[in-house]
C-alpha cells in the first residue's frame, strides 16, 4: 500500500502545472524610468511578491501576488511582510489580477522598510487579508541593492 501511495505522489508532482515546478528566486530589473525587484520563477509571470519603483520617487510600490480571502477590488486592504523581529505593514488597496480571478493587494513602502524587511532574516512572511505566504530571502538583499541603486541612479 505504502508504495501505492508513493507512485500516486510521484505521479502527481509530475503533473504538475509548470509554474508549480519553477523555482522562485530574488531577481532586480532596471528599466528606463525605474526598476522592479521580484521573488519569482525568471521569465515568467509567476511570482509572489514584487516592487516597482520610479526614478527620483522616493515611494516602492508592493504587490502581492499571492491572492487574498474576503477582499474585493478596490478595497483599502494592507500587505505585513514579516522577517526575523522586523514587521512591517503597508496601507494600500486590493486590485484584481490580470493573469487570474483573484484579488491582490498593491501599497505604498519606503525604501528603508522594505531594506529592514528583505534583511530581516532567512525567511519573510507575506500577509494579506485571509492568506499567509512565507518565502525565501535568500539573494534578497543583494537584489534590493541592484534595485536601489537603479531606483535612485
Amino acid at each position: 500500500m505504502f508504495r501505492t501511495l508513493l507512485a500516486t505522489g510521484l505521479l502527481a508532482a509530475t503533473c504538475l502545472p509548470a509554474a508549480a515546478q519553477e523555482k522562485l528566486v530574488w531577481n532586480a530589473a532596471s528599466m528606463d524610468n525605474g526598476a522592479t525587484l521580484s521573488f519569482s520563477a525568471p521569465e515568467s509571470d509567476h511570482g509572489m511578491i514584487g516592487f516597482v519603483c520610479n526614478k527620483g520617487n522616493p515611494t516602492v510600490l508592493v504587490g502581492s501576488y499571492i491572492g487574498s480571502k474576503g477582499l474585493k477590488a478596490d478595497e483599502p486592504a494592507r500587505i505585513i511582510l514579516s522577517a526575523g523581529k522586523v514587521k512591517k505593514t503597508f496601507t494600500g488597496k486590493a486590485v484584481t489580477s490580470e493573469e487570474s480571478a483573484a484579488v491582490d493587494v498593491e501599497a505604498g513602502a519606503t525604501f528603508d522598510d522594505v531594506k529592514a524587511v528583505l534583511s530581516g532574516g532567512k525567511l519573510m512572511t507575506i500577509e494579506v487579508k485571509g492568506v499567509k505566504q512565507q518565502i525565501s530571502l535568500t539573494g534578497a538583499p543583494a537584489a534590493f541593492a541592484s534595485f536601489e541603486t537603479a531606483c535612485k541612479g
